[in-house]
């Protein structure tokens, strides 16, 4: 494992608020749980297997959504909405991230 729970929130809490922006929470971060063997398939990662955290982030009322994010780079690999759609995230250059839409 190369990141700590708490790394892990404190990241999850920047990628949220730049996906919500206004509409986000401090609080929104449920928690984290770290797997060590995580078969991803979606995106560009679609096959593989990793070691990844998912972050539950509250979406209303008990309801969550998950955000997964590679425990070796840090970064996120995809977010999981209520309704099950996934999507990816990218970083812009000054390091504000952002929805891709599926094509």
């Amino acid at each position: 494992m190369k990141h700590t729970k708490e790394q892990i929130i404190e990241k999850a809490k920047i990628i949220v608020k730049d996906l919500r922006g206004k509409y986000y929470s401090e609080n929104c971060i449920d928690d984290a749980f770290f797997r060590e063997k995580e078969y991803v398939d979606f995106g560009k990662h679609n096959g593989k297997t990793m070691q990844c955290w998912v972050v539950s982030v509250l979406f209303f009322e008990g309801r969550f959504n998950f955000l997964t994010i590679s425990d070796v780079s840090g970064e996120p690999l995809y977010y999981q909405n209520i309704n099950t759609i996934m999507f990816e995230i990218e970083k812009t250059k000054d390091g504000t991230y952002y929805k891709v839409d599926p094509e």
